[in-house]
């Protein structure tokens, strides 16, 4: 019985550290998520994504070598045929990345950089 109370009590202070985490630097104080961008060479476009290759040292080139970029539909980005392989892109997003491989993320914008 005491084994169940102290895991239990140790994943409950676990839950609490990563919402703080998360509260503290995904969400700033307004509440609004925050917008994170980095440089990247597309390497596929496959009509509704981009794979991107992050900018060397870049701290999503620490997450993954490789990263699906995904824009939602109703933001603007239907086309994304003007992405192709080489293009340079600057990409924004709420600074989460999903740990696969290749790495993804939900963008909230994507500019061809000239």
């Amino acid at each position: 019985m005491k084994k169940k109370l102290i895991i239990l009590i140790g994943v409950l202070i676990f839950a609490v550290v990563i919402i703080g985490i998360v509260n503290k630097y995904i969400i700033n104080d307004d509440g609004i998520v925050q917008k994170v961008s980095f440089n990247a060479t597309v390497l596929e476009n496959n009509g509704n994504s981009i794979l991107v290759e992050p900018e060397g040292g870049s701290w999503e080139l620490k997450s993954s070598d490789k990263i699906v970029v995904r824009v939602p539909a109703n933001d603007g980005l239907k086309d994304l045929s003007e992405f192709t392989e080489g293009s340079k892109v600057k990409i924004t997003y709420d600074g989460m990345i999903m740990e696969s491989y290749p790495a993804q993320i939900n963008a909230f914008k994507v500019e061809l950089l000239k």
